[in-house]
C-alpha cells in the first residue's frame, strides 16, 4: 500500500482572503493527511478579523508577528521560518502555501530541491515566475465566483469541487507551448500523443496548468474545453476504451473520434 503523505499548510493571511479557507483545506486533503495548519498575521490588525472564525472552524495555529514598521516583509519572513522548521522537524512530504506574494518564491524551490511537492494557491494576478515555481498553482476564488459557487451548492446536490466560471482559453504563448508539445509527441510516438504525456509536460512548464483551473474535473474535459484551439487534431481512443491521445487529423479544421 502506497504511503499517506503528510501535509503541511501555511497561509498569509494578509494576502490570502478569509472566504478562502474552505477551499484552501479541501484542496490540500487531496494530497494527504494535513498534520501543520499554521497561518499567520499581525492579529492586531482589523484587515485580518474575518480569519478569526475560521481559525477555530479549522483547528488552525494562529501565528502572531506585529508589523515593526509599515509595509516590512515581517509576516513573509515569519511564515519562511516556519516552513523550514517544519522541512527539517516534520514529517512532511508535501507545502501547501496560501499567499499571493512572489517573496516566497525562493522558500518554494529551496522545498523543491529537497524533493518536497509544494503547492501554491492564490489569486490569479500574481507574477508567473512565482506560479511557475510550484509543482502545481491552484486559483483560488474571488469574490464573486465564491458567490455563484455557494448559490450553485445550495441550489443542487454536491459535486467535484470544481470552479464553475467558463475561464478563458489559455493564451498565446500556452497555446503555442501545447501544439509544440503536441507535434513533438505525435512525431516521437508513431502517430499519437497521450493526454497523460500531454500533461505532465505542459504541468512541468505552466503550475497552473491543471484541469480545476479550468473549470473541468479531469484532464479529458480540460482537453475538450482546448478542442477549438487545437483544430488540426483528432481525438482517438486506445482499444481499452480508456487511454486517449490526439493524432494529426486527415483534414485541416476537422475533429473526429476513431
Amino acid at each position: 500500500m502506497e504511503k499517506v503523505k503528510n501535509v503541511a499548510v501555511l497561509i498569509d493571511a494578509e494576502n490570502v482572503p478569509a472566504y478562502s479557507a474552505k477551499q484552501i483545506f479541501d484542496e490540500a486533503s487531496n494530497y494527504g493527511n494535513v498534520m501543520v495548519k499554521r497561518i499567520f498575521a499581525d492579529w492586531s490588525k482589523g484587515s485580518v478579523k474575518g480569519w478569526k472564525d475560521e481559525v477555530n472552524r479549522f483547528s488552525m495555529t494562529a501565528v502572531q508577528q506585529f508589523e515593526v514598521q509599515p509595509r516590512k516583509n515581517t509576516i513573509d519572513i515569519a511564515l519562511i521560518i516556519q516552513a523550514l522548521i517544519v522541512l527539517f522537524e516534520k514529517d512532511v512530504d508535501v507545502f501547501c502555501i496560501a499567499a499571493g506574494d512572489s517573496d516566497y518564491t525562493r522558500l518554494v524551490r529551496e522545498l523543491r530541491e529537497r524533493n518536497k511537492i509544494v503547492i501554491g494557491m492564490g489569486g490569479r494576478n500574481v507574477n508567473p515566475g512565482f506560479v511557475n515555481a510550484f509543482n502545481e498553482y491552484i486559483y483560488l476564488f474571488n469574490g464573486e465566483e465564491k458567490k455563484k459557487k455557494d448559490k450553485t451548492d445550495k441550489a443542487k446536490a454536491p459535486a467535484p469541487a470544481v470552479r464553475e466560471e467558463k475561464p478563458e482559453i489559455i493564451d498565446a504563448t500556452k497555446k503555442k507551448d501545447l501544439v509544440d508539445i503536441v507535434d513533438r509527441l505525435i512525431d516521437d510516438n508513431n502517430g499519437k500523443a497521450y493526454y497523460a504525456q500531454i500533461s505532465m509536460e505542459m504541468k512541468q512548464k505552466y503550475s497552473d496548468f491543471i484541469p480545476k483551473n479550468y473549470g473541468c474535473n479531469s484532464f479529458k474535459n480540460l482537453m475538450e474545453k482546448l478542442l477549438p484551439v487545437l483544430h488540426k487534431y483528432a481525438v482517438c481512443t486506445e482499444q481499452d476504451g480508456t487511454t486517449m491521445y490526439l493524432t494529426r487529423a486527415p483534414r485541416e479544421g476537422k475533429n473526429h473520434r476513431r
